[in-house]
């Protein structure tokens, strides 16, 4: 059995304890509902890594929407309220199948599992409360249907299981309390990591720390981890914010690019750890994590520096690659254009 295998099966068996009777296995994971939305789990693809290590996709996704066709100002809505004060998974829209998800996309192999499953289930939970708020809030606004289901063959689950009001019992307890993630760990982190290659410039101060990446030829992206900014659902714990800096696009041109990066990262392969959400913010593409207290783990920080470093490198490549140039610039296409170009070129 590989590693993802044995993580789903970790997932079914021992941590979210998943009732046989509301879920159904899929070739490669499993289908539940702890309420009345459909969550699936499974190993959507996998990787040779630079050891020879197999590492294995592992996709958490909650349904939210059915029958959905975002028009351009509910993509600005979106990207301005959800995509905002997103957690640990992002907003991913299909518009062929209409349908508006919850998703978190994560590697795993030998070496991280032990630590990285807890944290996927983190995100599940987490998942299950978010579905069935932004359900219950978008369907009417958007004149779509709340996606909502039962097993096959089965009425829609009344009683919700333990696992859908763990927000209310664990997680915003938690949150009431200080940070968990300590000054002193921002600081050993920044001098052991962030002042070397590939990273340009790290500092430290207080609760949190700011780092420079190259963007492109002659620019810089900018990753921040802070512990001043609390939740507006889950209360203290850790923001990272990673900022690519865009010229020339519209909001409603970076709303729908967040959207598109949002599907390329969250359901093919993830650039870092795929928790969290793109949003485009007065000229900037971000990338929003939120790690909530409940999930804090002694010596995470520098994992979560070295996630940031690989989407540094992919934006980069994606957003700020080597036709980023100001000859490749041309006055009758806007960025936006240039940029989906770079898309359909994979």
């Amino acid at each position: 059995m590989t590693v993802g295998q044995q993580t789903i099966e970790w997932l079914y068996s021992e941590q979210l304890k998943v009732d046989a009777e509301w879920s159904v296995r899929t070739p490669r994971g499993f289908k539940w509902w702890a309420h009345k939305q459909a969550q699936t789990i499974e190993v959507i693809g996998q990787e040779r890594g630079p050891d020879g290590n197999n590492g294995y996709f592992i996709s958490v996704r909650t349904e939210v929407l059915r029958s959905v066709t975002l028009d351009e100002q509910q993509r600005a809505v979106l990207n301005d309220t959800v995509m905002l004060s997103s957690s640990m998974a992002g907003l991913v829209y299909d518009e062929s199948a209409r349908t508006l998800s919850l998703v978190s996309l994560v590697r795993i192999h030998e070496v991280i599992a032990q630590w990285m499953r807890p944290i996927i289930s983190v995100a599940a939970v987490l998942q299950l409360a978010e579905a069935r708020d932004l359900s219950q809030r978008l369907a009417k606004e958007f004149g779509a249907v709340a996606a909502e289901s039962g097993p096959p063959g089965r009425q829609m689950r009344e009683t919700p299981d333990e696992m859908a009001g763990a927000v209310d019992t664990l997680f915003r307890p938690l949150g009431m309390m200080p940070a968990r993630w300590t000054p002193a760990e921002f600081t050993d982190a920044v001098r052991a990591h962030m002042n070397r290659p590939p990273a340009l410039l790290g500092t430290d101060g207080g609760g949190g720390f700011t780092v420079e990446f190259p963007f492109g030829d002659l620019d810089s992206s900018l990753c921040t981890a802070s512990t001043d900014n609390r939740h507006p659902v889950y209360g203290n714990g850790l923001t990272m914010v990673q900022s690519f800096r865009i010229f020339g696009m519209s909001p409603t041109e970076g709303a729908d690019l967040a959207l598109k990066l949002n599907h390329d990262e969250l359901t093919q392969k993830p650039f870092g750890y795929g928790f969290g959400s793109y949003v485009y913010r007065n000229g900037n593409m971000q990338f929003v994590s939120f790690y909530p207290n409940a999930m804090y783990q002694p010596g995470l920080l520098p994992n979560l520096y070295f996630a940031c470093v690989g989407r540094a490198r992919q934006m980069s490549i994606r957003l700020g690659g080597a036709d980023w140039t100001p000859q490749w610039f041309s006055p009758k296409r806007s960025a936006f254009g240039r940029i989906m170009d770079m898309f359909k070129r994979g």
